[in-house]
């Protein structure tokens, strides 16, 4: 049941932990502003480009004010500009999602964060006394969910380890559920 690790450090684990499961939050979560931010950037580009397009048609309104010997300068910057920015968001977006990761090992539950400085949040698989499932009609058409462990001595959501937006959360927390078994319940006799 022990998988290779490929997106937590193999050196964060200790020598006799195996890992059970590693993933990333749903793209979903972190990348539709991103992708949404990025067409308004590509669009902001092609105006940007417009005037050295040949024969290209004027746009209404816009190419008035990018021709405009004054200011059309200023005009066409503040496009690239736009379509910069846009750039910039899109990607830290990326790095967001591509810097978290959540991972199960059959001594602990993981949560790493942080593009520049990383966070490993973990609970002992032994503290944790609830694995709460929570999924919204939306999330539930998309095949997500929010995992949140509860451990003792905590009674708010605050205080407990939150995994938003799991691939395919029920499954997960069966598999979570299998390791916890076999790691907390004594064998039988």
């Amino acid at each position: 049941m022990s998988v290779k690790p490929k997106l937590i450090p193999r050196k964060f684990l200790s020598s006799d932990e195996r890992l059970v499961f590693e993933s990333r939050p749903s793209a979903f979560k972190f990348m539709v502003s991103g992708s949404i931010v990025m067409l308004f950037g590509i669009f902001a580009l092609v105006i940007f480009a417009w005037k050295w397009i040949p024969n290209a048609p004027s746009i209404p309104y816009i190419s008035d004010y990018i021709d405009n010997a004054d200011y059309g300068q200023f005009v066409q910057m503040a496009f690239g500009a736009v379509f910069f920015l846009a750039l910039i968001y899109f990607f830290y977006k990326w790095l967001r999602w591509s810097s978290t990761v959540y991972a199960v090992t059959d001594e602990r539950i993981i949560l790493q964060r942080g593009i520049l400085n990383k966070v490993y949040d973990d609970i002992a698989l032994t503290l944790v006394t609830n694995v709460d499932l929570v999924q919204t009609f939306g999330k539930r058409v998309l095949g997500y969910g929010t995992l949140v462990f509860s451990t003792q001595g905590t009674t708010n959501r605050k205080n407990s380890l939150v995994w938003e937006w799991v691939p395919d959360p029920i499954d997960v927390r069966r598999k979570l559920q299998e390791v916890m078994d076999v790691r907390v319940k004594p064998p039988l006799k």
